[in-house]
């Protein structure tokens, strides 16, 4: 993930007639939010009734007459509402923290299923944000607000219509008339209110963003001078996002104002008029006006909500939003084939490791690599060399598996490379990425990415492979040592050679080597090739590089120019202006570049 644009174009806004947006609950969330819905309706029909039975209660008692029965009624539908208010929320509560737990596995798998390369524009810093703060904030908003507040709106018709069939018609009609004007001002302040929501939200993930990408680069922050930079840069981010909930927060209550000195006394004279002029035109009795007056208050429970709207509610939706965006992104397809006619061949291509044939490569509309043939034999070590930006990283995120050809077929090990099969192609293989990304831990940790149940002496053995072993055997706590975050603690040839360590471990056909020796110096890199010439024995090895040292031991070389491969015979070193040229499409190496850099921790194990 980076703060690097994108090459691919977003998916437009969602237009009338458009396809719908994705779903984001799941199935048990959906019955969860019925649930509760029913269960609000029936507490409010249950305080209707309460309210009903205890007016008609005291009128009772203001005339003397029988009331023990009135009191009943009222104290059962006390008790219905009360449990069935608190088995909702209990339902909401439960269904809000399964939910949030989906909506977080849903956007990971769907960014996953994307790849690194066509989510290269979520930023890290945004993406945390989103998947902890953003999902919690989208099921709370589902769960506990959305299914309640579509509840209390209708409750109000429905303790009318109560109010009607037990009480007086009249005074039912005019403040069902009345209680319309609520929603219709939510819509209204939420139309209005709607834009701070969102500003809110991206200056939030903004702030998010920068935050990380500052803690990430500290080191080059601070030896670049550009620390004090930053730091003004993220007071001004914070402050931006201070006055965006601000913003949010005097709306929010300049809406609760308004709801609770306007609407509230309105609602509550209204039924008192009412009530008083039915009683007055000897409509109804003393206890019917009372019953009147007491369930003008079950009107007011819409209003309860309002201002849970503009934090929970308009929280929730701007989040959805950007995660409805997330999902919106198809995921890569496979470009349909004619199928293969059934041969008894055993020519090269079937006794090939890696195949490509007439293959098309692209990151966006245009293409970097088109018409690409080539057939690697098992244990063939090839070279790959070419200009910077010819399209080299973009044929090796190809053969990783990171990246599906536009059109042509490409196959390693017998599997050819489709939406389908993208798991067990990559499983074929080890990648060495130009730049590698360590984990927070031990090395024994780091190494355990690639064999999850290695052994003490299968690690030792794996590090000597890599010409790593005495260095690590010096350090204190040897397999135990930190490594720091990013791998701070290694330099960069020790965590480059603990990467291979890693590739040995995985123990995977064919070996992706991706500039294996352009961020160390010569001594390292002597180590570094030394390495490789002993882990590429019994394996099929693609290497890239610019660097005559790491392609002394290969059988084999390519060149990658004018958006075709070239054979170029036995292996030779890079000519010179291919180092230090920077023609060509720079961006379709960079993204591919990325696409690998992220592919599980630049080594895939």
């Amino acid at each position: 993930m980076s703060s690097r644009r994108s090459r691919f174009p977003l998916p437009a806004p969602l237009r009338r007639g458009s396809t719908p947006p994705p779903r984001v609950s799941s199935p048990a969330g959906r019955r969860s939010g019925a649930i509760s819905f029913g269960l609000t309706l029936l507490g409010a029909l249950g305080s209707g009734w309460c309210l009903i039975s205890t007016g008609r209660a005291l009128g009772a008692l203001l005339a003397s007459s029988p009331r023990i029965g009135l009191l009943a009624q009222a104290l059962a539908a006390a008790v219905l509402s009360a449990a069935c208010q608190l088995l909702a929320q209990q339902v909401a509560r439960s269904s809000a923290l399964s939910e949030e737990a989906h909506l977080r596995r849903l956007t990971l798998a769907h960014m996953l299923g994307l790849g690194p390369a066509r989510a290269a524009d979520v930023r890290s810093g945004a993406t945390a944000s989103l998947l902890t703060d953003g999902t919690e904030r989208v099921a709370l908003y589902r769960q506990t607000f959305l299914a309640p507040t579509l509840a209390a709106a209708a409750a109000p018709l429905l303790v009318l219509i109560e109010l009607a069939a037990a009480v007086d018609v009249v005074p039912a009609l005019v403040l069902a008339i009345a209680i319309v004007v609520v929603p219709a001002f939510i819509a209204f302040a939420h139309s209005r209110l709607r834009a701070s929501s969102s500003n809110s939200r991206r200056a939030r993930m903004r702030l998010a963003a920068e935050y990380l990408d500052a803690i990430q680069g500290l080191r080059t922050l601070t030896l670049a001078r550009a620390a004090e930079r930053t730091s003004a840069r993220l007071r001004l981010e914070g402050e931006t996002n201070r006055r965006a909930v601000m913003g949010l927060l005097a709306g929010n209550q300049l809406v609760i104002l308004l709801t609770d000195g306007l609407f509230s006394l309105f609602l509550i004279t209204v039924a008192a008029g009412l009530a008083l002029a039915r009683l007055s035109a000897g409509a109804i009795d003393v206890g019917d006006a009372l019953a009147i007056m007491l369930t003008s208050f079950v009107l007011l429970e819409p209003l309860d909500h309002v201002g849970a709207f503009f934090y929970v509610g308009m929280g929730g939706m701007a989040n959805q939003r950007a995660i409805r965006r997330i999902l919106a992104r198809p995921l890569p397809r496979s470009a349909p084939r004619p199928r293969p006619r059934a041969s008894t061949s055993t020519g090269p291509a079937t006794r090939a490791a890696v195949v490509l044939d007439d293959v098309e490569a692209t990151w966006g509309d245009e293409p970097v690599l088109e018409g690409v043939s080539l057939a690697v034999r098992r244990g063939e070590h090839l070279a790959v060399v070419g200009p910077s930006g010819a399209g080299k990283s973009t044929l090796m995120a190809m053969l990783a598996g990171n990246l599906l050809p536009r059109a042509g077929s490409l196959r390693v090990e017998g599997a050819e490379l489709t939406a389908a099969t993208q798991d067990e192609v990559r499983a074929a293989s080890a990648l060495v990425a130009q730049t590698t990304w360590l984990f927070t831990g031990t090395i024994a940790d780091n190494l355990r990415l690639a064999q999850p149940y290695a052994t003490p002496s299968q690690m030792w053995h794996a590090l000597e492979v890599a010409r790593l072993d005495k260095e690590v055997a010096l350090m204190p706590e040897g397999l135990e040592t930190q490594v720091g975050e990013g791998g701070l603690g290694l330099s960069g040839g020790q965590a480059q050679r603990l990467s291979l360590a890693r590739a040995f471990l995985a123990d995977r056909p064919v070996l992706l080597l991706d500039e294996p020796t352009s961020q160390v110096d010569l001594a390292s890199e002597a180590a570094i090739v030394e390495s490789i010439d002993q882990l590429a024995q019994g394996r099929t090895v693609v290497t890239i590089s610019h660097r005559a040292g790491a392609l002394t031991a290969t059988d084999r070389t390519v060149r990658v120019e004018a958006r075709g491969l070239h054979e170029v015979g036995p292996a030779k070193a890079p000519a010179a202006n291919d180092a230090a040229s920077g023609t060509g499409d720079a961006e379709d190496d960079a993204a591919a570049n990325e696409a690998a850099a992220a592919q599980d921790g630049e080594v895939r194990s």
